[in-house]
């Protein structure tokens, strides 16, 4: 008798602990607008144990380009972006700080691959960290590269060149 007691807590605290985790990982909502998201905006639908981000992604060429985000679980799909529209989702941080977000970026005969958002960079070139904030990062996709920064500022101040086309 005595076992199946320690059995059954044992048990229960695993079902905790999993629906606790499930609850603070990772998980992005498109943003199908292209203004910029009010400092509450939270898509997920659900409290963030730490911060969440919003991440941008502006147009700055005449022409419109095509951009494809996705990371392991969320496939946020294609999206054509005219001169100055903008591309954004939101999610919570996980627990972790392990988020990885990538994107494909077609203008004209041109394609590109890379992280547009991960630990690393979101640190050395965002916004800093504050304990259940919105956090934000701005990409600017320029006809000569790549730029991130922590604020939408007018270019080249606050800008930094990370990718080239």
């Amino acid at each position: 008798m005595h076992i199946y007691y320690y059995t059954r807590s044992i048990v229960m605290k695993n079902l905790f602990f999993l629906f606790f985790y499930l609850v603070i990982t990772t998980n992005a909502s498109h943003n199908a607008n292209n203004e910029i998201a009010s400092p509450m905006y939270n898509t997920t639908k659900k409290a963030c144990l730490f911060s969440y981000w919003t991440v941008f992604i502006y147009n700055g060429i005449q022409d419109p380009i095509t951009v494809h985000v996705q990371s392991g679980d969320d496939d946020l799909g294609n999206h054509t972006l005219a001169l100055n529209n903008n591309e954004n989702w939101s999610f919570c941080e996980g627990a972790t700080f392990g988020t990885l977000f990538y994107a494909h970026f077609y203008w004209n005969s041109k394609t590109v691959l890379f992280d547009v958002f991960d630990a690393d960079t979101s640190e050395k070139y965002c916004a800093k960290w504050k304990f259940r904030k919105e956090r934000r990062c701005f990409w600017l996709v320029r006809e000569d590269g790549f730029y991130l920064g922590a604020q939408l500022n007018h270019f080249p101040e606050g800008w930094t060149k990370l990718h080239d086309w």
